[in-house]
């Protein structure tokens, strides 16, 4: 049933990115989920983040228990192309990939595979997903839901470009300067 494609989808990314989680916990001893510890706008943003994520996925939910609506295969096609971006990012972060940032947590910055391409390919997946489950969905609270998710996520992004070019200084400005903050279309 196509309707149920993006709430799947959002469990595939939670499933993974609890995952990714333990994986860089186990590897390298760091607490990749600095949000617990988050103060300020962080500890906002990551507010937002969770209040914003429960309510796409009670509208995938309910979603995926109603007929499919006419706008339930590109929704489908949007959840699963951005959960392939989140995880094919999150893998290639390696021992990068964080959940919010901590002072003195920055182990390094990824230039490589989608990273290439944007700065924030997690996050544009992310976005991407949760259109998917708005269109899917069809129902006003999923489309607030979206757009706070998607403040919630520039809200961070800010955080971390400032996290990064403290810790990296003219190598992460370098790389603002060649990715553009969500997606690059063309040289």
């Amino acid at each position: 049933m196509i309707q149920a494609v993006p709430v799947t989808a959002l469990i595939i990314v939670f499933l993974a990115s609890v995952w990714r989680g333990y994986s860089v916990a186990r590897s390298t001893g760091d607490r990749a989920w600095a949000f617990g510890a988050a103060k300020g706008r962080q500890r906002l943003a990551g507010l937002l983040f969770a209040i914003s994520i429960a309510v796409l996925g009670v509208a995938s939910g309910l979603a995926a228990m109603q007929p499919a609506t006419r706008f339930a295969s590109g929704g489908a096609l949007l959840a699963v192309a951005g959960t392939v971006i989140v995880i094919v990012s999150q893998i290639q972060m390696g021992r990068a990939w964080r959940v919010g940032v901590r002072d003195g947590d920055a182990p390094l910055f990824v230039r490589h595979g989608l990273f290439r391409f944007s700065r924030n390919p997690i996050f544009a997946g992310m976005i991407l997903l949760g259109l998917g489950i708005a269109l899917s969905a069809s129902i006003w609270w999923g489309w607030v839901a979206l757009l706070a998710f998607t403040l919630a996520c520039h809200a961070q992004v800010r955080i971390e470009e400032a996290h990064l070019g403290k810790n990296f200084g003219s190598a992460y400005e370098q790389f603002c300067h060649d990715v553009p903050r969500w997606i690059k279309i063309s040289k």
